[in-house]
């Protein structure tokens, strides 16, 4: 009986340990690469290119809040000679699942925001220019190392991201993004 409080007491002294050894603040920036299929009907699909900056806070070792400013490009898409740039503003929950002494960190996040699209091949809005704002969100997850307390690299993340621009079909788009890149982490809970 001793001994199994001295181990609960010995598994609540860890989690406590783990929780106050993790930075409370993290920024990342991410290389982004994004297939999408902006034209409706058929799959019309082409890639863009760019990148992304994030904010976490950390809420504890197994939860964090999500803040991600990103922007991915196109140029000459398909025949048209159009061009396409999409700038996103996402927030959300970030759940890891950490394991005392793992280099390894695997996550999932939920994020929700607008997403702007501006150039040629951009829907009008009700004043007739080439940009248009709406609803955008990301599911997804990927896998973290940790080379030391400050610094991530982020090795792999994979999104669903749905965007809703107008598109004279179903004003629906189904984009696959992948993204990689370092975090930096500071400050203490």
């Amino acid at each position: 009986m001793r001994s199994l409080l001295a181990l609960s007491l010995l598994s609540i002294a860890s989690v406590n340990l783990m929780a106050q050894a993790q930075p409370s603040h993290e920024i990342a920036l991410d290389y982004t690469y994004l297939h999408t299929n902006a034209p409706p009907g058929g799959c019309g699909c082409f890639s863009m290119n760019g990148g992304s900056g994030s904010y976490a806070y950390h809420l504890g070792p197994q939860f964090a809040t999500v803040f991600e400013v990103g922007a991915v490009h196109a140029s000459k898409v398909d025949a048209s000679g159009l061009d396409l740039t999409l700038t996103s503003f996402l927030l959300g929950p970030r759940f890891f699942y950490r394991r005392p002494q793992a280099r390894f960190v695997p996550y999932a996040q939920v994020l929700l925001g607008a997403v702007r699209a501006t150039g040629g091949l951009a829907p009008a809005n009700s004043g007739g220019a080439a940009s248009s704002t709406v609803f955008g969100s990301t599911l997804g997850g990927g896998v973290e190392f940790n080379l030391n307390r400050k610094i991530t690299l982020r090795l792999a993340q994979v999104d669903y991201f749905v965007t809703t621009f107008p598109n004279k079909a179903d004003n629906h788009q189904n984009n696959l993004r992948f993204t990689a890149g370092a975090a930096l982490h500071f400050g203490k809970r």
